[in-house]
């Protein structure tokens, strides 16, 4: 990350666009560098208050640069989401149909709750809802980034397996939100509120296994 107190156009915004390949393409590094300088200030200033002339000093390159990648603040907001889910590997090569369903429930729900209860999402989260009446269109962008994308990978995973006679649901709409919904367990509520975890609190590991074990024995066709 660059310094935040650089200009746009110095010599530090320079030396990105000379740095030699160390293992990654010098556009991808700046395309990297500009939605991770966009992630901590939409987080530390809140979204409306961050502009791309802002976001292009902290990356330590040109508003120009900034431009030729993100056609806007609202599709740099998007790919921010996106790049936070993928990173805690909630993507499509996730959901294996020839894999074990109980497998790779599993680790979705690991997968999921780390990616819940991690510090940037509850940031992000509370900002989303201090400014839900005076600015829905973000929570929207939101929702369609993280949620829809998560809900569309698992309904379709499980709609396969449904036509493979794996499992057996009647509305993997409703299956999907069930088994996703079922995760969001006391402890993110809680985190959320910023009130401490009790000390009665179920596991997370043994909580996520009897949500697997009761999701397949419902939808289990053996």
């Amino acid at each position: 990350m660059q310094d935040a107190h650089t200009t746009p156009g110095s010599a530090t915004s320079a030396a990105i666009d000379k740095q030699p390949n160390r293992g990654r393409p010098r556009s991808e590094e700046k395309r990297r560098a500009i939605y991770e300088a966009a992630s901590a200030l939409f987080l530390d200033s809140g979204y409306d208050n961050v502009s791309m002339d802002r976001i292009a000093e902290q990356a330590g390159v040109s508003k120009q640069t900034v431009y030729s990648y993100f056609a806007n603040k609202e599709a740099l907001f998007c790919t921010c989401v996106e790049e936070k889910c993928d990173s805690y590997g909630l993507t499509s090569n996730l959901f294996d149909v020839t894999q074990p369903i109980r497998e790779t429930l599993t680790r979705t729900g690991h997968k999921f709750s780390q990616m819940l209860l991690s510090d940037d999402a509850i940031r992000l989260k509370r900002l989303l809802c201090a400014h839900a009446e005076s600015n829905p269109k973000l929570s929207a962008l939101f929702f369609d980034s993280g949620p829809k994308r998560l809900l569309t990978l698992l309904d379709q995973y499980l709609s396969e397996l449904t036509a493979q006679n794996k499992l057996i649901i009647r509305d993997t709409a409703i299956a999907t939100r069930q088994f996703l919904y079922m995760l969001q367990q006391e402890t993110h509520l809680r985190r959320l509120l910023n009130v401490p975890d009790c000390s009665h609190a179920p596991d997370n590991d043994e909580y996520i296994d009897e949500c697997v074990n009761m999701f397949l024995d419902y939808y289990s066709s053996e």
